[in-house]
């Protein structure tokens, strides 16, 4: 009789244990987009400012950045490294894409107030599957 008891005791807390054994799929393993933004900053440049970020997919599939916008600029362009305007641009899956100088950044026109070194501000870039994502930028 004890043996038995032992046995059961034994299969259960064996059981239990695999029960807590939980697998949780990441992004990458079940596809999808996960774009996050990183290093976001705003550089002063005249009558207009240049916004750079890290833009890190992690996720299995790729998105396509179509806009910017910012309440501190009426205008957000993206523009490529030779300074045309460019209407989209892709962020392929598991891939880290930068905005630098000279390469491609975002140019905040008609300022709606003056910028000052250190404060923060919010610039949104709107994809076309994650949709709307706010980054987080210092003003240099």
């Amino acid at each position: 009789m004890t043996r038995r008891r032992l046995a059961c005791a034994v299969l259960a807390l064996t059981a239990l244990a695999f029960g807590a054994c939980v697998y949780y799929p990441r992004v990458v393993d079940v596809g999808g987009v996960r774009i996050q933004p990183a290093n976001g900053r705003v550089v002063r440049d005249g009558d207009h400012a240049l916004f750079y970020a890290d833009l890190n997919n992690t996720g299995k599939f790729g998105d396509t950045l179509t806009r910017a916008e910012t309440p501190v600029a009426g205008r957000a362009e993206l523009v490529g490294p030779a300074g045309t305007r460019l209407t989209r641009l892709e962020v392929p899956g598991e891939m880290l894409v930068r905005f630098e100088p000279g390469g491609r950044r975002i140019v905040l026109s008609e300022l709606t107030r003056a910028l000052e070194p250190g404060e923060v501000v919010i610039v949104t870039l709107v994809f076309e599957k994650t949709g709307a994502l706010g980054v987080i930028a210092s003003v240099e």
